[in-house]
């Protein structure tokens, strides 16, 4: 199942009248309101790739109405979305409460990854309960969402992978024939576009156009759609890299959140590379020269540009020992990483990086970006350290790359300005007394001591299942 990179994110957006209106008991009751959908998983540590196409997605009004926020068959790779936020669809609907919304699935399909004795990925069929496909779920909103004339609501929805799996007691996928059964687990959460779940974490594109003198530019989205982007003097750039620096061609990736006019106030702009051809995943497996430094990655590419798609969903390892170290960058984060460097002796497993270069029939890699990621574990209660407020470090145990590259729990370091999602802050972890399941969203960096730490700026609990 190839993707091209502007497919990658997985989205069929309208992004013509986006707002982020209150209701008011003066609009008309005939104006229609906005729903934004947003897409995110809670994973299983093997699985690379859950691929799944949502032939459809409805809401359920409150008095049996109905309406549409999906309607063409859109695939996601929800394994893809580990910690990060991207928006799956756009549409105008009913102003009315929402109490539930009717999912139709189809045509799963699961990669997953075994590193030893090498890195290898092998690719699952997936089943629906007693075969259907597509298969049809329900789920019911935990708080109705209500949407107002003329106003935007935003439905988030999380697919479980790890519970949606047939796993053994071990968390070892059961595989039968080369398929293994689904029973999607789908959390579905009503939320608005200034709210912390209701925010773009992970959106990436083609930059069309800079107006500096407006503090915008234009991003090219998937399907041809384009979006405005405004930045302003709290954006955070990385690398140094202003709206008066910006020309096209570049890839850019964009966090923020939607204005009432459909475009997108930034709050943060990574200019990811302005070469043309990129791979872009995790890395599962380098070498290094006497020196340390890296002379390949392996890596499993899940997005990459139009002249290297057939390495989509796939192992591939790159030379990179002609990169210079100058040219390896690291992405903006809300945290202070001062003297935590990403450089050619500083690359780990399970580094999420994108690698920039030339492709004249074979790829030529010419500079590396650290990019944010997510990280899903469950507490190591007891082993919490506070500092000052939020800022100190706690121990997650992750079975995935993570944990493997670590050999160990996964030291998460937090500061003041992390934000802590369903939680009242590091004071809450230090003081659980069980293993909690937690996600993190951030850097995974090397540390001086040689130990990878993962530095987050965000940490959440996840949420409770509203179906199975």
């Amino acid at each position: 199942m190839k993707k091209l990179f502007a497919l990658a994110l997985l989205c069929a957006l309208s992004l013509m009248g986006l707002g982020c209106g209150s209701n008011s008991s003066s609009q008309n009751s005939n104006s229609q309101g906005n729903v934004f959908m947003t897409g995110e998983d809670a994973p299983l540590a093997s699985v690379v790739a859950f691929n799944v196409t949502l032939n459809s997605v409805t809401l359920n009004g409150q008095d049996g109405t109905t309406a549409t926020v999906i309607s063409t068959p859109t695939t996601v790779d929800f394994a893809r979305l580990l910690g990060l936020r991207s928006p799956l669809a756009f549409d105008s609907v009913k102003p009315d409460t929402y109490v539930s919304a009717t999912f139709v699935l189809a045509n799963p399909v699961i990669d997953y990854v075994t590193l030893i004795p090498a890195p290898a990925v092998s690719t699952l069929n997936g089943t629906f309960p007693s075969n259907q496909n597509p298969y049809t779920l329900t789920v019911t909103f935990p708080t109705a969402m209500v949407v107002g004339a003329n106003g935007l609501a935003g439905l988030k929805m999380e697919v479980d992978i790890r519970d949606s799996l047939a796993t053994d007691g071990n968390g070892n996928l059961v595989i039968s024939n080369n398929t293994i059964a689904v029973t999607p687990v789908i959390y579905i959460k009503a939320t608005h576009a200034s709210d912390p779940d209701g925010q773009i974490t992970d959106l990436t594109g083609g930059l069309v156009s800079v107006n500096s003198g407006n503090d915008s530019f234009v991003l090219q989205g998937p399907y041809g759609r384009q979006l405005t982007v405004y930045v302003n003097s709290d954006t955070q750039f990385n690398s140094g890299w202003s709206i008066n620096d910006l020309a096209a061609p570049a890839f850019v990736g964009v966090q923020g959140q939607f204005q009432a006019d459909g475009s997108l106030m930034a709050s943060g702009v990574e200019v990811i590379t302005t070469a043309q051809s990129f791979l872009s995943g995790r890395v599962l497996a380098l070498t290094t020269n006497g020196s340390g430094q890296v002379q390949n990655i392996t890596m499993w590419v899940g997005e990459t540009g139009a002249d290297l798609v057939s390495d989509v969903d796939t192992i591939q390892t790159v030379d990179v020992s002609d990169v210079p170290n100058g040219s390896y960058d690291i992405c903006f984060f809300n945290g202070p990483v001062t003297g935590l460097l990403f450089s050619d002796q500083s690359v780990v497993v399970g580094q999420r990086i994108f690698v920039g270069g030339a492709y004249n029939g074979t790829f030529t890699p010419s500079m590396i970006s650290l990019r944010l990621q997510g990280l899903y574990g469950t507490l190591d209660a007891g082993n919490v350290t506070i500092t000052n407020g939020n800022a100190g470090s706690f121990l997650l145990d992750n079975n995935g790359l993570v944990g493997y590259s670590v050999g160990g729990p996964v030291t998460i370091n937090t500061f003041n300005l992390t934000t802590f999602f369903n939680l009242s802050g590091l004071s809450q972890l230090q003081t659980t007394t069980t293993d909690i399941p937690l996600v993190s969203r951030g850097l995974l960096l090397q540390t001086t001591s040689g130990t990878p730490q993962f530095y987050a700026g965000w940490v959440a609990d996840p949420p409770q299942p509203t179906s199975n």
